[in-house]
């Protein structure tokens, strides 16, 4: 081999190593919206409340079991010493962990609720329930397939 022939490989290289890199650039920019979290200055300013809201939770002994099978969410809140607990009024909120636009919430009525995703996948789903003026609040990540 040449060097001038070697001194092209290299250079032919590093040229498909820049397009390729300038592709994965590209698809990036035009996939992601930027937005990670909605409000985060206000989030960051209410970071103490929600630490003493982590911290009352934890002193309720609380236990919530979220699953879903069969186009239905299951809620199930038991106290510290394994009773059922019915909530007041329980909402969970459904989002998209890749993809925005798509997230939604229900109102669940009993321990089980119909549920319809516009997605199939991962999803994140948050239970929050309130049992007189005590306030509970789960999360899991389900795959809706």
């Amino acid at each position: 081999m040449t060097g001038k022939r070697v001194a092209w490989y290299f250079i032919a290289f590093f040229g498909f190593i820049a397009a390729v890199n300038a592709v994965m650039m590209t698809l990036a920019i035009r996939t992601h919206s930027g937005t990670v979290t909605d409000h985060p200055y206000e989030k960051g300013l209410a970071y103490n409340q929600v630490v003493e809201a982590e911290n009352a939770q934890a002193a309720l002994g609380w236990q919530g079991e979220i699953r879903y099978a069969d186009d239905l969410i299951v809620f199930i809140l038991k106290d510290k010493n394994g009773t059922t607990i019915t909530p007041d009024n329980a909402k969970a909120t459904f989002t998209r962990p890749t993809q925005s636009g798509i997230d939604f919430s229900v109102e669940l009525q009993g321990e089980q609720t119909p549920v319809t995703f516009s997605a199939k996948g991962i999803w994140h789903v948050r239970v929050d329930a309130v049992v007189g003026d005590k306030n509970f609040q789960q999360s899991k990540r389900i795959v809706v397939e």
